[in-house]
This record gives structure tokens, sequence and C-alpha cells, in this order.
């Protein structure tokens, strides 16, 4: 791990050329992706505005938030399993650490991530609306989503590798959790103490980055369970990776 984090200056700038490479001889480059979801916010909060009959203020910055957020989480969980896959040239024609690989991705999708911010600054601006201080505490919400992701993203990117399948099966699990998880709807139309919420992590992660950038705190219950995830998830990571990392190179 920390000989990854040490070559910060590899995963990084292979993280940018991904970028870069994607968006090719285009003329505002990843600027796309921002539209594309800027697009898809406005359409789904006037339409959801009109089907829960709340005003498009409220509800429109909850979504258009809890959507990037989603964005991040689900290009994150959703590449892991064909990671090594995707990148077997590295692995079999050199030695390198894996880890770096898995840090490539996640600083890509990080960098996405910041370009659709600029969503929530335009919201901000239309609607006279500003977190405060408060704003502040979504930084180390996110970086706990990161390891959150990081920790999840070990043991699914080597398991990955060996079963083709489990790149399927994650994809349809994204996609349920989607519609169960609170993003385009609001907690409060739930009983209290659902259990539709109560055991999806996912929910957690959004709330620790949207409720400050919506002006409020996140629930300790945010912070409790995503900490607890990151404990649990840490420890089978390192369980995974010491047992099979060095077989991935021979399953790819």
């Amino acid at each position: 791990m920390l000989e990854a984090i040490a070559a910060y200056e590899l995963w990084s700038f292979l993280a940018w050329q991904d970028i870069r490479i994607k968006y090719r001889r285009s003329k505002i480059g990843p600027m796309w992706i921002t539209i594309s979801m800027a697009v898809f916010c406005i359409a789904l909060g006037i339409v959801y505005s009109q089907l829960f009959k709340t005003e498009i203020r409220e509800l429109l910055p909850f979504l258009a938030i809890g959507l990037v957020v989603w964005g991040f989480l689900s290009s994150c969980l959703g590449e892991m399993p064909n990671l090594f896959v995707d990148n077997a040239a590295y692995i079999r024609d050199m030695r390198i650490n894996p880890l770096t690989i898995i840090f490539r991705a996640l600083a890509r999708n990080a960098i996405v991530f910041g370009h659709n911010l600029l969503i929530v600054l335009g919201i901000y601006l239309v609607f006279g609306m500003w977190p405060g201080w408060v704003g502040l505490l979504a930084l180390p919400g996110f970086l706990l989503v990161v390891l959150n992701m990081l920790a999840i993203a070990i043991p699914l990117s080597i398991v990955g590798a060996r079963f083709r399948d489990l790149s399927q099966i994650t994809q349809s699990i994204l996609q349920v959790v989607f519609f169960i998880t609170p993003i385009f709807w609001f907690p409060r139309l739930l009983e209290k103490g659902s259990w539709i919420i109560a055991i999806n992590p996912v929910a957690y992660f959004i709330d620790l980055v949207r409720s400050p950038l919506l002006g409020h705190p996140p629930a300790p219950m945010s912070w409790a369970v995503s900490l607890l995830t990151l404990l649990l998830c840490s420890l089978i990571a390192a369980s995974v990776y010491r047992s099979k990392s060095k077989m991935v190179a021979f399953w790819v």
C-alpha cells in the first residue's frame, strides 16, 4: 500500500491521460460528462418535483448532489471486477504493484467527480444557496467514501479476475441499489427506521457528502456505518490480497 501511495505521480498521470485519450479531438473534453449529467439532473428534477409535489428548489439540489455522488460510486464499483482483466498487459508484461492500477481507476473517477461538482456550483448560483462552513465537512466525508471504495475495490478486482461473472452480478446489483437508495426521493417518504435505508451502506456514503453540501452535518449514523464498513472491508481486502494477489497474473 505504501509503495502504491508513493507512486502517486504515476497513477495520477495515467488517470488524467485516460480522460484525455477518451475525449481526444473533442472541443470541451470531459465537460461532456458534466453536461450530460446536468441535463439528466434537470430533467429528473422537473419530473419528480411534480410527482412528489415538492418545490424544485428543494428537490433539485438534493437530486443533483445525490446523482453526482452516485456517479462516482457506481463508476468505481462497476469497473472494478474487470479492472485487472482490462489492464492485463501491464500485469503480464511488467512487474507492477496491483494497487497502483486500483489507485489509477479511483483517481480517474475522482477527477470526473470534480468536474461534475460544477453542477452543484451552478445550482448554488441559480437558487442563491450556499452551505456555509458546514460544507467543509464534505471533504472528510468524501475521503471516507474513497477509502471505502478502495477497501471494496481490492477484493472485488481480485475475485473478478478469477470469476468473470462477477462483473455482470455487480452491474445487476448496482441497478437495484440505485432505486432503493434515496437519490431522487427523500428518506422522509419512508417510515422512520425503514430497513431499506438501514441496511444500505450506499445511502450512508451519499449522506456523508450530500448533507454538508446542502448546509447541514451528516447524521452520526452515517459516520458510524461508514467507519464500520471501512473496517470490515479492509480486513477482507487484506485477507484476499495476501492470499490471492500473486495469482492475478495467471488469471488475466
